[in-house]
């Protein structure tokens, strides 16, 4: 709608254009724009302070004139360029050999070498956040905070306020659910823990029926 309403304007605007624009470059001086009335203050303000404002304006000052030719810059040393080209050419900074690309690291930057007391890593705090999702009354913030030197209290923040992602994908007409993460870390180890104990079991029921028959083959 706007654009046929300004095509429709647009002769309306353009008729005798030429006409009027000779009308506003003959006229002898401009018509200026309006001011603000803040700005009409301040140029009050300022011609009270200093009538003849205008014809120091107007009026060329050799005293500026003098001190203009005064400043002038000095340059010490040598070219930008031509010391970037001797660096370029210099013997002492050789091309590097090894032209293979970083390998990228594990969460995406290097992990430093030395922990300081009071500090952890990105690796730790997922470890231990795993551990205690895994199992929280065993392995407490205390013992993280021993463990990894930290202060009980931020311990304490870090189990509060931040977690670990579990990745659940919901069953399916074809597949079962499937829950993976600290939960089924945690299942995983359980079931390794009662698989281990029933090893132990039945290793040690079969060495209580060797040691009968033995003793009964012995009478």
């Amino acid at each position: 709608m706007g654009a046929l309403v300004s095509t429709a304007l647009r002769p309306l605007k353009s008729f005798n254009i030429e006409n009027r624009a000779h009308r506003v470059i003959s006229k002898e001086k401009p018509t200026p724009a309006p001011q603000y009335a803040a700005s009409l203050e301040d140029l009050k303000r300022t011609l009270e302070a200093d009538p003849d404002l205008d014809k120091k304006l107007d009026s060329k000052d050799p005293a500026l004139d003098e001190r203009l030719k005064d400043v002038y810059v000095t340059s010490f040393g040598r070219p930008e360029d031509d010391m970037t080209r001797e660096r370029k050419q210099s013997a002492d900074r050789p091309l590097p050999q090894d032209r293979k690309l970083v390998d990228d690291y594990d969460y995406g930057f290097k992990e430093p070498d030395r922990i300081p007391y009071g500090r952890t890593t990105l690796r730790q705090a997922i470890e231990f956040m795993t551990l205690h999702q895994c199992n929280p009354s065993e392995v407490t913030a205390e013992k993280i905070a021993i463990e990894y030197k930290l202060k009980e209290e931020d311990v304490v923040n870090i189990l509060k306020y931040f977690k670990t992602y579990e990745v659940y994908v919901p069953e399916t007409k074809n597949s079962a659910a499937v829950f993976a993460g600290p939960a089924m870390l945690r299942k995983q180890l359980e079931e390794s823990k009662l698989k281990e104990i029933e090893d132990k079991k039945h290793s040690v029921d079969s060495n209580v029926d060797r040691n009968e028959s033995n003793m009964k083959g012995a009478a």
